[in-house]
């Protein structure tokens, strides 16, 4: 077994010639001279940095005029790098509540918001607000096209939001105050629970998004993720649905695991084949072998110290006898939730019921100042695009989304039902294609207002949207 490394053991070379002044540390050319250092290593279209930049540029403006922007819209920098790897855990200052903003009215210049849902154990779980609830109001200023950007700034701190009865009813009838806001540490397992239905047991777990932990290397998160197939398994699950509708994204290597207790595959099946760019891919070869660009299912949950050594290994819980898998998507499921799907097709039948998910078959790497004097002067922390990632056969053609096989979406169907409800719009469409469920008269659809998402909490932190590669985590073959 070897692992991909070779980004951690890159010695990176400023670009700057020997008899150059060399710049001041923390000054705008020093920083960009990393940025440039690392960009023309690993950025998949580094054949496209222009030839001549402009060092005197703040970091994140000279990032940005790297970037190959005829296919990127991904690759993104944080000032502070701390921030960029508690995103990636789920880690933010909030009061504890998702939502997304669509137009009020045809003119779209009003605009509503919905809560998704409630995150456990956070300030908002402790108020009245619940998942369905609208709000047309932050703070007592309405929303609207001109000014929901800076408002929605606001939420990380304490506020109010001005509840409405209706869509088509703009003044609020009451105000919900989040008088505080935490550092919330959010478990992407959101929801998990065993169905019975003709002769079925369906399993159904809500995942919100793809980490391992919250940033401190206890696993503890993908562990739970395990315990709770291993319940599926005992129970005798024999349908699963994955509700993916608000998960962005996140690690590779959870998604790999994830998708390895679905599957049933063991450790010699192929799951990823990934693309780097040529300086990568030479490496790789000199240093890893020709296939350190392969990926695998697991057979381990697997726990690395600081230097990438093997120091806990767990077995994984994988349930057997599946042939299909269903999946809840939306335009917010993204990158690693798009990468289950394409990378199961190849070995079940995989059953999209929502929306057209986001198109990213790209991810990055976590790139940030690993020295703690250089720390002192640089806290810059970047995911630009280093690799595509196609499935076993070599499928990766999924920029514009996968189409669902039902479609449907939820804020149509107006109030919200909890989670886990069989008559919830998106489950019940799911229980209706999987066979066990007759479609439901009762399903409160409001077709004079199509509420058509604009906004939501994960352009607030795009990092959510991202998939990325943690080189001590992903197994290689030789």
């Amino acid at each position: 077994m070897l692992f991909f490394a070779l980004l951690l053991v890159i010695t990176m070379s400023f670009s700057c010639k020997e008899n150059d002044p060399v710049p001041a540390p923390g000054s705008n050319e020093s920083i960009n001279n990393w940025i440039q250092s690392w960009m023309e290593y690993c950025y998949f279209w580094n054949d496209k940095i222009p030839a001549k930049t402009d060092k005197s540029l703040s970091p994140d403006k000279y990032f940005e005029s790297l970037l190959y922007k005829q296919e990127d819209r991904f690759s993104l920098i944080q000032e502070n790098y701390t921030d960029m790897l508690d995103y990636l855990s789920g880690i933010q200052t909030e009061a504890g509540y998702d939502y997304s903003l669509a137009w009020a009215d045809a003119s779209q210049q009003n605009v509503i918001g919905i809560i998704n849902y409630i995150k456990p154990n956070s300030p908002a779980s402790k108020t009245s607000l619940k998942r369905g609830d609208i709000f047309s109001a932050i703070n007592g200023t309405r929303l609207t096209a001109s000014n929901y950007n800076d408002l929605t700034d606001a939420l990380s701190s304490p506020h109010t939001l001005g509840i409405i009865k209706s869509i088509s009813e703009l003044e609020p009838v009451k105000t919900i105050s989040l008088p505080s806001v935490v550092k919330y540490e959010e478990n992407p397992i959101f929801l998990d629970t065993i169905y019975n239905i003709a002769g079925k047991k369906i399993g159904y777990l809500v995942y919100n998004f793809f980490a391992d932990d919250k940033g401190d290397n206890s696993i503890a998160y993908v562990k739970e993720l395990n315990n709770i197939f291993g319940e599926f398994q005992t129970a005798g699950v024999n349908e699963l649905i994955l509700d993916l509708r608000y998960n962005g994204g996140g690690a590779v290597n959870t998604c790999i695991a994830l998708s390895s207790m679905i599957s049933n595959q063991s450790s010699d099946k192929l799951f990823s084949i990934d693309q780097y760019n040529s300086n990568v891919e030479q490496e790789g070869i000199t240093e890893i072998g020709p296939n350190f660009n392969k990926s695998y299912f697991v057979d381990y949950l697997r726990k690395y110290n600081a230097e990438g050594n093997e120091i806990e290994s767990t077995l994984i819980n994988k349930l057997t006898g599946l042939n299909r898998l269903f999946v809840i998507t939306s335009a917010r499921t993204a990158s690693a939730s798009e990468l289950v799907i394409n990378c199961l097709r190849p070995y079940m039948e995989v059953i999209l019921i929502g929306g057209t998910t986001y198109g990213k078959n790209v991810g990055s790497f976590t790139i940030y100042e690993e020295d703690e004097e250089k720390q002192k002067t640089n806290k810059w922390g970047m995911l630009p695009i280093i690799v595509k990632l196609a499935n076993s056969q070599g499928s990766s053609d999924y920029s514009n989304g996968f189409t669902p096989h039902v479609e449907i979406y939820e804020y149509q169907h107006l109030p919200l039902l909890s989670f886990g409800d069989v008559d919830e719009a998106m489950l019940h469409a799911t229980l209706v294609k999987m066979g066990v469920k007759q479609a439901s008269a009762s399903l409160r659809a409001d077709k004079q207002h199509a509420f058509i998402p604009v906004f939501s909490s994960i352009d607030k932190t795009t990092v959510r949207r991202n998939m990325y590669i943690n080189p001590k985590k992903l197994r290689i073959k030789q």
